[in-house]
């Protein structure tokens, strides 16, 4: 037996500044290095008191003790790059914010700290206030900042969960031919997340332009990276990736700047993995030290502070003669009295109880803005199937791949991605057919990483791309919840309205194929427990094209859900380009009647136009609707309300088990508004609450059926429920 050692493409290097690279900085810049850390240090401080005044609503985690990352992070790379950060990332917002105002020339000695730079300290401040000039209106707070003409593309309350979206935002940038560096920053305590590797393999294949830097702190709130992480040193991840690995001193700006430095004198470096090692000196979120909840010792704590990244960069520049014990005092004091004016201005209007006034608030009102497009008759001009010539006959799987193709041809920012979407003659099930062959960069076969591509495309629509997302089963949606529901869902809106996510979910509903409990989730109900999504549920070619078509000009996240029994089915259209628009929020009522209201949506309007048709032989008129849009915001009551007000009685429809179902809600919001229109009590009918067997006898069991749904309806037609 051999036993060959394995190789290695990409090294793990460490970098260690000499001293001779101190000297052969330019002064003025080792002296705007110590005056950031000190501004930031100033600004994290005054953070403790205004928190201990009850002035900041929420948890604030500082970054007194890793000051020395941020700021040789930002002086390193230039205005135009980007960061992202997570719930821990004052530091380097302030960074980056105050130097996309420093020339290379910037001496703060001769300049002090200047009027934008104060602006921006300010708007961070009142973000993390939660005041209205907050970088977010105040929604965001602490831990979720985000302020484009910066270059700060979000920071992320959830651990890990923005990593993605950086990947998603620096492939956007490598994309469109920009040479834009991202640093996306997380703890180690991030490192053992799915996440981060699902982001960096899609990073590595896709050739982005990222640099992942590890900002070890030595603690994932209480539990040390010892106790957390089996590798000796974190960057070693690189090697699992073909990614270079790098290492230093995150608690000597210099190291870090150069670190930086090196890794982007060279392409062939990105993307790649930096570890800065450094210390937070308090616990987790507040002023009490770590060591007061008995996770570290004060001993331990204590050698930290001896390598206080302030105290030790000061020493080194006294020593090489570049910074004089005045010049210190100078900049000290332009950290102090910058920080005491900012938050002088914030609570200027502070009263006797210590509150602010309302007026410094974003006003409830304005709490609409951002959560998703609002002015829907904006879109265009709206028709119905009715109202067109519709010669053409077409599959329905193939209406999909003809919309897709359609705004691949228009707009040029539209991305394809998903499992197989560029394999098999069109994907799985042919809703890409033909649409690789025409445009190969932009139809992109992911790996099955469902967490990792979703939150790649709500980074990518965040900075200027326009992604259509296949979710080969909805059941899968499962594995990307975090992106899905806390980031794509909800991050336009926790920014404050000053980023828009327009971005395409579509996903496949199997129930009745046999695929099994795993792949046969109804989506409906989960995703419309998550305010920030529409949903639309088309049934017919010439309704899916419209739909999409609407889906795809709105500036928010639209889920779309395909049932797998459509695809075969053929369905006529216009003639032409597949340009028309279906409202958003319009339901269909697919047969008029006066004895019933039934309501449904995907698969069971079939079912329910069958039982109307059985039913009629009785004399039974059931007013099928189909309500096509099914989020919350969307829901058409009012064209229920209309049916209601003619039968006075409601059936609900649905595949969906009632654990996971919306006819609950749909009831609950017509009694509501029609209360006075009943004249006996509302059903549902649903499949029944057990995971879908594969057996064929079993899962039809499951499974409502037109005869179903004819004995429902026929009760509540003669009012026997």
């Amino acid at each position: 037996m051999k036993l060959p050692e394995l190789k290695f493409n990409k090294p793990i290097t460490g970098i260690v500044p000499e001293d001779k690279d101190l000297i052969a900085q330019p002064s003025h810049t080792l002296r705007w290095m110590l005056q950031q850390m000190l501004l930031i240090r100033a600004f994290e401080e005054k953070l403790l008191k205004l928190k201990e005044q009850n002035l900041i609503n929420g948890p604030v985690h500082t970054s007194v003790g890793q000051e020395a990352v941020a700021v040789g992070a930002a002086t390193a790379i230039i205005a135009t790059d980007k960061i992202t950060g997570t719930h821990r990332a004052h530091h380097q917002y302030l960074a980056k914010a105050i130097n996309f105002y420093a020339g290379n020339d910037y001496d703060p000695l001769l300049s002090g700290i200047s009027k934008e730079m104060h602006t921006e300290i300010l708007i961070l401040l009142q973000e993390i206030m939660g005041l209205a000039g907050g970088c977010c209106g105040g929604r965001g707070g602490s831990m979720h900042l985000y302020n484009e003409k910066l270059g700060v593309l979000g920071t992320n309350a959830i651990v890990g969960g923005g990593v993605p979206i950086a990947a998603g935002a620096a492939w956007a940038e490598t994309f469109n031919g920009s040479k834009a560096v991202m640093l996306c920053f997380f703890g180690d305590g991030a490192l053992y997340q799915g996440t981060i590797h699902e982001s960096a393999n899609l990073a590595a294949i896709w050739n982005t332009r990222i640099v992942y830097v590890i900002e070890n702190n030595q603690y994932a709130v209480g539990t040390r990276r010892h106790d957390a992480c089996s590798a000796s040193r974190l960057c070693q991840v690189s090697v699992a990736y073909d990614m270079p690995g790098f290492q230093a001193d995150g608690m000597d700006p210099l190291a870090v700047k150069m670190a930086l430095e090196h890794i982007l004198r060279d392409d062939n470096s990105l993307p790649c993995f930096l570890e800065l090692d450094t210390y937070r000196h308090y616990h987790h979120a507040g002023g009490i030290p770590g060591s007061a909840f008995k996770y570290r010792d004060k001993s331990e704590e204590a050698a930290w502070r001896q390598r206080d990244p302030i105290e030790t960069f000061r020493q080194r520049l006294q020593q090489a003669g570049i910074l004089s014990d005045e010049d210190f005092s100078t900049l000290t004091h332009h950290a102090n009295t910058t920080i005491e004016a900012i938050a002088a201005q914030c609570v200027s209007e502070i009263d006797g109880d210590g509150n602010l006034p309302a007026k410094r608030f974003a006003p409830v009102s304005s709490l609409s803005k951002g959560l998703r497009d609002n002015d829907v008759a904006a879109l265009g001009n709206f028709t119905e199937q009715e109202r067109m010539h519709c010669p053409r006959a077409i599959k329905y799987s193939n209406a999909i791949a003809e919309t897709t193709g359609r705004w691949l041809e228009m707009d040029p920012t539209v991305v394809v991605l998903g499992e197989e979407v560029a394999n098999l003659g069109g994907g799985a099930y042919g809703a890409t057919k033909g649409l690789a062959k025409r445009y190969p960069d932009r139809v992109l076969n992911t790996p099955i990483t469902e967490a990792g591509f979703c939150g790649l495309a709500c980074g990518a629509a965040m900075n200027g791309m326009h992604p259509v997302v296949e979710l080969m089963f909805s059941s899968f949606g499962l594995v990307a919840a975090d992106q899905l529901f806390n980031q794509i869902g909800q991050l336009a809106h926790i920014y404050g309205g000053n980023v828009s996510i327009p971005l395409v979910v579509r996903t496949r509903m199997a129930a009745g194929l046999g695929y099994g409990a795993q792949h046969s989730m109804d989506p409906v109900a989960l995703f419309a427990l998550f305010s920030g999504w529409r949903i639309f549920v088309p049934t017919t070619p010439f309704d899916y094209i419209g739909m999409f078509n609407a889906a795809m000009k709105l500036k928010s996240p639209t889920l779309i859900v395909e049932h797998h029994g459509f695809y075969a089915d053929t369905g006529p259209v216009p003639e032409g380009p597949p340009d028309h628009l279906i409202e958003p929020g319009r339901a269909k009522v697919l047969r008029s009647g006066k004895d019933v209201t039934v309501v449904t949506y995907g698969w069971m309007s079939r079912v329910g136009q069958e039982a109307a048709i059985r039913l009629e032989i009785e004399g039974i008129t059931a007013e099928v609707i189909d309500l096509r849009t099914v989020d919350d915001a969307g829901l058409d009551v009012a064209t229920i309300g209309a049916s209601l007000e003619k039968t006075g009685i409601l059936v609900v429809l649905e595949q969906a088990p009632s654990a996971n179902s919306i006819g609950g809600k749909i009831i609950s919001r017509c009694e509501k508004d029609y209360f006075d229109y009943f004249d006996g009590p509302p059903a549902t009918l649903n499949a029944w609450e057990f995971p879908l067997p594969v057996s064929s006898l079993l899962e039809k069991a499951c499974l409502p059926t037109v005869d179903d749904a004819v004995g429902l309806i026929r009760k509540a037609a003669k009012r026997e429920i």
